[in-house]
């Protein structure tokens, strides 16, 4: 099978099962029984994922097609023989596939569990990574004590695991020495909690239409994003899909709440995200959710950690005639247009202290609203 996948969606699917039909078919399968096993088994493909289908289990289970392909195609057609095996391959795992066209996304595995919650490790195509609490590519809660515990490796399709000996992992919830991560699937090393994820997997629920207002927006935030000084604070009160679209990125984020009491906000939690400029997430963030309040974008030289931090401050304030502490939603656009209005020089300094700009949606026109030192 190719180094790299040529079938990452359900229509590169299609497409490759196409092009093996044509081939078996010049190859002539009434002389050849092995090649009219073949035959019928990209037939059966074919009937299975037919009109948007998925197919069944057992029909799943049913093709050898890369099996016979390397052994009788490897040395004398290999690209033919690249072809079966991709699609037995990629049928049996045909769930995991994303409908629309072929497009090549990274894998992220991000900890769920101890210490460092919410990090992640993107996953090229095609290229092993290993994981562990010292001498690893990515490490987790490390101490001198520490080794490799796995290595991952993301075809495009599907994430596999191995254990690095003396360690076991858990998959799926399956003890063992390797494994298969699909979308959203989970795992454990050590005490460590993973799950596994593929970038912008889920497509948006209906037709995305820009407004003028979000076209001139993201023009004005790009350049920022590209530079590596863009955050954003994103509500996922707001709406499931702003969660989606973070948790389904290669950039990094975090919820502004802490602890395991904060966990149990994860849902509904306001979130930091350092927006990548070889990401689409900032578009994407801005196309479906700008009008929408779903939050504001931070312009920012400092890192991730300090500006958690400073915006941390700000989640519960004191008001007057209040005899309680209140919670201060300022990553609400509505919220923050207010503030901005009626902000004391003293609240400008402190609110903005190492930040160089908030830029959000006004309530009325949805036009860019700026907040500066």
């Amino acid at each position: 099978m190719a180094d790299l996948m040529r079938i990452v969606s359900r229509d590169a699917f299609a497409q490759v099962l196409a092009e093996a039909r044509a081939r078996t078919q010049a190859l002539d399968p009434s002389q050849w029984p092995l090649l009219r096993r073949i035959a019928d088994q990209l037939e059966l493909m074919a009937r299975a994922t037919a009109r948007g289908r998925v197919p069944h289990e057992e029909d799943r289970a049913r093709v050898d097609v890369g099996l016979i392909a390397a052994r009788e195609f490897e040395q004398t057609d290999p690209e033919y023989a690249d072809q079966l095996q991709e699609l037995e391959y990629t049928f049996r795992r045909y769930p995991s596939l994303p409908p629309g066209p072929p497009v090549r996304r990274r894998g992220v595995l991000q900890v769920w569990s101890g210490r460092e919650t919410w990090h992640k490790l993107v996953l090229e195509p095609g290229v092993p990574r290993t994981v562990g609490t010292a001498k690893a590519d990515f490490v987790v809660e490390p101490h001198a004590s520490g080794s490799p515990q796995f290595q991952i490796l993301w075809d495009g399709v599907a994430a596999h695991v191995q254990a690095i000996d003396p360690h076991r992992i858990t998959v799926g919830g399956q003890p063992g020495w390797y494994g298969e991560l699909a979308h959203r699937g989970w795992m454990t090393a050590g005490a460590i909690t993973f799950r596994f994820l593929v970038e912008d997997y889920t497509p948006p629920p209906g037709p995305v239409k820009p407004s003028d207002a979000a076209r001139a927006a993201l023009a004005e935030l790009q350049p920022r994003s590209r530079a590596g000084t863009l955050y954003a604070i994103v509500d996922a009160a707001r709406s499931d899909r702003a969660l989606q679209l973070l948790e389904e990125s290669v950039d990094a984020y975090a919820s502004l709440y802490d602890g395991e009491q904060g966990r149990a906000y994860d849902d509904v939690a306001p979130y930091l995200v350092q927006l990548r400029g070889d990401s689409g997430l900032l578009q994407r963030l801005v196309d479906e959710g700008w009008g929408d309040a779903w939050g504001i974008y931070v312009e920012s030289g400092r890192d991730f950690a300090t500006v958690r931090r400073h915006f941390r401050q700000f989640l519960m304030v004191e008001a007057e005639g209040e005899a309680h502490r209140l919670f201060f939603r300022f990553y609400d656009p509505r919220v923050l247009h207010a503030f901005a209005a009626t902000i004391t020089p003293e609240q400008r300094e402190q609110f903005l202290a190492g930040i160089d700009r908030i830029a959000f949606e006004r309530p009325d026109t949805a036009a860019l609203e700026s907040l500066s030192g």
